[in-house]
């Protein structure tokens, strides 16, 4: 393997998750409108969510590189959410917009135990890192709001540059921003289609993220944690 120089790194599920359940949150919000709903029945619904979030990723993944798009997507699943739920036809685009507007701030995300120690590594031994992920205009107030953008040379967001991964370009340009050839980064994300298959169509050596082991047939570098990273260096 060519010498690594950089590291990319997607964000939501690799370095960030909600800094609070899920179904708190959406309980939470429902709470502040007037309506009662238990956070375990929320739970229970919240997969049926993501499912619907992948089916619509599927149809057409294009929605992440425009912020209107994407803002629609996520509010058409936060009320399919409420509708799973049987809060009140009137009420559920304002949850939605509720919940919606509570992920852009900085509060609502904290990174995985994980992150910190191998940021840390890697910037001690000289290794650059960048973020190349499908989010919002947010993303970048996010970071510095969690005091991690001292990390980054640069942050990719997906609405920002009217790119989306597994678009090639979305990673070319990343590439092009450190001044790096394909075959010294590697890219660490979560997601098989966006991340891997991504990365590895430009050039760029793949590493899956596999928390939940859902992915043992992957034939290419998986790991099951970010602490195993720095062993692939």
């Amino acid at each position: 393997m060519n010498p690594i120089q950089a590291i990319f790194f997607d964000v939501g599920a690799t370095l960030l998750t909600p800094a609070e359940d899920e179904g708190a949150t959406f309980s939470s919000l429902a709470g502040q409108l007037g309506i009662r709903v238990a956070v375990d029945e929320v739970a229970r619904q919240v997969p049926l969510m993501y499912e619907l979030y992948e089916q619509l990723y599927e149809q057409d993944d294009s929605f992440w590189s425009d912020n209107v798009r994407a803002k629609a997507i996520w509010i058409e699943m936060y009320e399919f959410l409420a509708f799973r739920l049987d809060i009140p036809q009137q009420l559920r685009r304002e949850l939605a917009e509720a919940v919606y507007q509570y992920y852009f701030s900085p509060g609502a995300w904290v990174p995985y135990d994980d992150v910190l120690p191998l940021l840390e590594l890697l910037q001690a031994r000289g290794i650059r890192m960048a973020l190349i992920s499908n989010w919002d205009s947010t993303l970048a107030l996010i970071i510095e709001g969690l005091g991690l953008s001292p990390y980054f040379e640069t942050i990719i967001a997906s609405a920002d540059v009217r790119l989306h991964k597994p678009m090639p370009e979305i990673f070319e340009l990343a590439l092009d921003r450190l001044g790096l050839d394909a075959q010294h980064a590697l890219h660490v994300g979560d997601h098989l289609y966006a991340d891997a298959l991504g990365a590895a169509a430009v050039g760029i050596t793949p590493v899956l993220l596999d928390r939940r082991q859902r992915h043992t047939d992957y034939d290419g570098l998986r790991v099951a944690s970010l602490a195993q990273v720095a062993a692939l260096l």
